[in-house]
């Protein structure tokens, strides 16, 4: 999965179109998350305005393109606000709201014909007493979802900081068609510890299958690494997924033929 910023329409729009001789995103994602949607504290869901107008025409946009080449497109809602990731915003909607938040969601999904949800609330520091509420979302949004045959997708941090984070997973996974792993540049293959890509499979336990790991797609290279030995690492293992931060693919070594060639090798959840 890679998604689409709301601040990077058109260049996210210019790379999903592009081919590196012969093969590009196109032909390596399976799943399109548009990041185009807030919460509301009374648990509705609106368009994110602070980066210039978004429509239901810049949605059908790329739902079209998804349909054209077989690509589920992905309703996502974040909690970001004018300066911060806003916790209490989400908490308000997933907390008090839950089941107002739920059917939203689902109506969305249905007008816009968008194949499922991903679910991109973060939170800062200490924020365990929010986990059962979050779960109980969780558990609702995936049954109405899935008795529409559409997907629910959750986005964890890799370790303990930060919500939800790698403690909640035993609760998350049962639920979700997938869980990725907001990792990034501080994960890869070959890492020490709890940055290592077998430590996040491990912590999944037999839910590895649901986990996309989060690469960045801004970086040539990381943890010592280039960019191209951490896909090949996934494609070998091939038990966990791959999520993109982001569809710009600002770095060149992401606008390649061997890069997009080793991407379709890897295992969508």
């Amino acid at each position: 999965m890679t998604w689409v910023p709301p601040y990077a329409i058109k260049d996210c729009s210019k790379r999903l179109n592009e081919s590196y001789n012969g093969i590009g995103m196109k032909h390596g994602i399976t799943h399109l998350g548009l990041q185009f949607w807030n919460p509301t504290a009374s648990g509705g869901v609106k368009y994110v305005t602070k980066f210039g107008a978004i429509n239901d025409s810049t949605v059908l946009n790329f739902q079209r393109w998804g349909e054209a080449h077989g690509i589920r497109v992905m309703l996502c809602i974040y909690n970001g606000s004018s300066s911060e990731w806003n916790w209490n915003l989400a908490k308000s909607a997933f907390g008090a709201h839950r089941s107002r938040l739920v059917h939203a969601l689902v109506k969305e999904c249905r007008r816009l014909n968008l194949h499922g949800v991903d679910i991109d609330f973060e939170g800062k520091g200490n924020q365990g007493a929010s986990k059962a509420a979050y779960i109980r979302f969780i558990v609702e949004l995936s049954q109405r979802l899935h008795a529409e045959n559409r997907e629910l997708t959750v986005d964890s941090f890799a370790y303990k900081w930060g919500v939800p984070n790698q403690s909640w997973w035993p609760q998350i996974l049962p639920y979700v068609d997938a869980l990725h792993v907001m990792g990034y540049s501080e994960t890869g293959a070959g890492a020490a510890g709890w940055r290592s890509y077998r430590h996040i499979k491990a912590a999944a336990g037999r839910h590895a299958s649901k986990v996309a790991i989060g690469v960045p797609s801004f970086e040539e290279a990381w943890q010592n690494r280039p960019a191209i030995t951490h896909l090949k690492w996934l494609a070998y293992d091939g038990t966990m997924g791959l999520a993109i931060w982001d569809a710009q693919l600002k770095s060149p070594a992401w606008r390649t033929k061997a890069t997009w060639s080793t991407i379709a090798k890897i295992k969508a959840p």
